[in-house]
């Protein structure tokens, strides 16, 4: 016999082994496995087991090999089998807790993990897949500690350095995160996930340039890493590189269709870029493939402006969803919902049509109406509601009719009635007083067509109301108009006076707002909280920004009104804690009921002068002032008032009305004062509505405003008690002499392309100089306000 043949029959085993034979079938499975030869380990394994059920190797061996199958549940079977005869195996419980993580059963998959590393402290493995599948439950920090006890054991290893990082950056603790990504890439430079995940923390750092760099080589090694992909669009994005950043976000959601964050970007920045078909189309391919909060809020911005076409069957389910599950701020969506409504009805827009469209019903309970064409409709059915009040007509359309009577509350009763229908709804009123008084029978229509021309808590007698049963239509109208009211009102009680309101103007603009508070909403925005400076860095790329890292934010909002924009502060930042002051008893008791309903924001509500506050003994992270200083009788003096209440180095967002974007205002403001109209009453300012109207062709774009949709807004913006506005010059000279650091402006992303392909120079986008030129040039861009971000010394 040669040598070849004595090596060949050495290598033969017997068909099946006996007892006595098993060590050494398993020792030739484990050199099978060890070698990469699975299929023969897995067979070899099973034989073993045929003769010996109980042989824990082969379990646990057998096990792995099905894990790494996918066939997590049979696996799971045999290692569980494994440890039942060696419970002391450490190994057999890492690789069961691996299995269970796979099933999902993360707890458990914890618990055996913990379990290994309680039999030998040194596994490195079970200590480092502890810390993945604790992060995956969002368990941060004590992943980091996971992590950090593997790296004790294996400090060589370039994963668990990658992993630490992840948890840190996700912990908003980049800066420590940074030396364990660096640690990784030094092990392994051509990690690209590692690559991507520094890229992301520089950016959280600030340092915009080498985050780009990182994300580059991230995608030199791995072109085929979407997410690298997307996270370069992002910052090319904010650096308004839009069309360089569209190329990425499309490449990302070519390689990974079910990117949903990278079709959500590619949505986002094709809006900006003026492709609204391309923008929604993308948005919806997101929403398809994973709802996200991000995506949800993509598609309001998407849709925002979106005009009445045949996208009107697409949009109007996830409009529909968007507006009763409060996706965003439900005003962003009221144009694009009038238009879906108006487009799908077309001339056919009569009582029945109108009561048959459930988009139209939400619409009205959740925000005012911002369409002039649908608003001249739902007046008319106003008219029709009164007249089947008068006659007892059938209640078919009564949660239409209670929807509108919604809609006239949230608006303040902006609709325009003539005298005859004003006498008339007046009559209906007092008739309705009377019965409640009397006790007598009342009739649905008749609450309804009163709600729809007076709020019901002005009624006297109207709480017997609730003593009654009602539809479920006509219950959610007493809620909003009787229920809701007297909740307020007992809540001014509790709202602390934290100064005295002694200042003249104040005193005035603090009754405008008593009458009417600004602005009454339903809904506010929604956002995922990310820690301030993070958030600022990301909004502004290119600005230096330091500020030191906290557990919590404090931050005083100024001019609160009604808290929506508190309420929306406070969600936006990680750890937020806000103070929110107004002059107006009514507008806070509205903003203290309204988020009571949010019971894990730390918001506390006060009356106070800002032009007082200096006396208190508060100091604070950020100090919100939009769409208040210009209300002053001296705004730069009120706007040194606050700065000393603000921490060094801290960070102020203003909103400031702009000269030049309000030369429309100042037209018809004119017009409706040359014509005698004061906006001393509700009736007036119905009237200047009307005046405006029968003018639209000089004062259009007045008519485009959002706040000219209910009295509450429409008197902030025509009939303010004291408005001033500002110029970009004025606001430079501030800042100087303050020692004010402008960050920049907080504007859609297609202006900020537009200016740098203006001023391409002006990477931080930060010259207020060059902005005066760009406003000279695109008066509109501040329609609304000049909102920006500075920091203080």
């Amino acid at each position: 016999m040669n040598r070849k043949e004595r090596r060949a029959k050495s290598r033969m085993l017997p068909a099946r082994p006996s007892p006595a034979d098993v060590p050494a079938w398993f020792a030739r499975a484990a050199r099978h496995h060890a070698a990469g030869r699975v299929a023969d380990a897995e067979r070899l394994y099973r034989d073993i087991l045929a003769v010996a059920p109980r042989h824990a190797d082969s379990l646990h061996r057998l096990g792995v090999i099905l894990h790494q199958q996918g066939r997590h549940a049979a696996a799971a079977e045999l290692l569980r089998k494994a440890v039942a005869e060696n419970a002391d195996a450490a190994p057999y419980h890492a690789h069961l807790g691996l299995v269970l993580a796979a099933l999902g059963r993360l707890d458990d998959a914890i618990a055996c993990c913990r379990t290994a590393v309680a039999l030998d402290p040194g596994l490195a493995d079970a200590h480092n897949n502890m810390g993945v599948m604790l992060a995956r439950l969002g368990r941060l920090a004590e992943a980091a500690a996971c992590y950090r006890r593997a790296l004790v054991c294996a400090p060589a290893l370039a994963d668990i350095h990658n992993n630490l990082g992840s948890a840190l950056l996700g912990l908003g603790r980049p800066a420590e995160a940074v030396p364990h990504f660096r640690e990784a890439l030094a092990r392994a430079p051509d990690f690209a996930d590692a690559h991507n995940n520094l890229g992301n923390a520089l950016l959280d750092l600030g340092c915009a340039e080498e985050a780009e760099a990182r994300y580059r080589q991230a995608i030199a090694f791995a072109p085929d890493f979407a997410e690298a992909h997307n996270n370069l669009g992002g910052l090319l994005r904010a650096k308004g590189a839009l069309a360089a950043a569209m190329d990425c976000f499309g490449r990302a959601s070519r390689i990974a269709p079910g990117h949903a964050e990278a079709l959500t970007n590619l949505a986002l920045t094709r809006a900006a870029l003026g492709d609204g078909a391309g923008a929604l189309d993308a948005v919806i391919r997101a929403l398809a493939v994973r709802e996200t909060p991000e995506g949800r809020r993509a598609f309001v911005a998407c849709v925002r402006d979106a005009p009445p076409t045949a996208e009107a069957a697409r949009l109007r389910p996830l409009l529909l969803r968007a507006l009763r599950e409060g996706w965003d701020r439900p005003d962003d969506l009221a144009r694009a919902a009038a238009g879906c409504v108006r487009h799908d009805l077309g001339d056919g827009m009569d009582v029945a049509a109108l009561a048959g469209d459930p988009l139209l019903e939400v619409l009205l309970c959740v925000t005012p109406n911002l369409d002039i064409a649908l608003e001249a409709r739902l007046a008319a059915a106003r008219r029709e509601l009164l007249r089947s009040a008068r006659d007892h007509a059938d209640t078919r359309f009564l949660a239409f009719f209670c929807a509108l009577a919604r809609q006239c509350f949230l608006n303040d009763y902006v609709f325009a009635r003539d005298d005859d229908e004003d006498v008339q709804a007046q009559w209906l009123r007092d008739d309705l007083a009377a019965a409640l008084e009397r006790g007598a029978p009342v009739h649905p229509l008749r609450i309804a067509a009163v709600a729809a021309y007076f709020p019901l808590h002005a009624v006297p007698s109207a709480e017997r109301l609730l003593e009654s049963a009602w539809p479920q239509a006509v219950e959610a109208l007493l809620t909003q108009q009787i229920r809701e009211p007297a909740e307020e009102l007992r809540l001014r009680e509790s709202i602390p006076r934290l100064t005295q309101i002694e200042d003249p103007v104040s005193r005035q603009v603090r009754a405008q707002y008593e009458e009417n508070p600004y602005p009454r909403w339903i809904a506010c925005g929604t956002a995922v909280p990310e820690p301030l400076v993070t958030c600022l860095r990301r909004q502004f790329p290119f600005a230096a920004i330091e500020y030191p890292a906290d557990d919590g934010v404090d931050i005083l909002v100024v001019g609160c009104g009604t808290g929506r924009n508190a309420v929306e502060t406070a969600q936006r930042f990680t750890g937020a804690r806000v103070l929110a002051v107004d002059l107006s008893m009514t507008s806070l008791a509205h903003a203290v009921r309204k988020s009571r309903a949010r019971p894990g924001l730390a918001i506390e509500y006060a009356q106070a002068d800002l032009l007082a506050l200096g006396g208190i003994d508060r100091r604070f992270d950020v100090i919100e002032a939009v769409g208040v200083l210009h209300h002053l009788a001296d705004p730069p003096a009120g706007w040194r008032s606050l700065l000393p209440l603000l921490k060094p180095r801290g960070f102020m967002s203003v909103g400031l009305y702009s000269a030049a974007a309000r030369l429309d205002l100042a037209e018809a403001r004119a017009a409706i004062a040359e014509d005698g109209f004061s906006g001393a009453t509700p009736a007036e300012i119905r009237r200047a509505r009307r005046y405006l109207m029968e003018r639209a062709d000089r004062h259009g774009a007045v008519l485009e405003r959002p706040d000219f949709f209910t009295v509450s807004t429409c008197r902030d913006l025509l009939f303010h008690a004291r408005e001033q506005c500002f110029t970009l010059a004025g606001i430079d000279a501030f800042l100087r002499d303050h020692g004010l650091t402008f960050l920049g402006f907080s504007l859609p992303d297609a202006v900020h392309a537009a200016y740098r392909r203006r001023f391409p120079h002006d990477r931080a986008m930060s010259d207020l100089h060059q902005w005066h030129t760009f406003e000279q040039e695109c008066p509109d861009i501040f329609s609304g306000m000049y909102q920006f971000w500075v920091q203080g010394s």
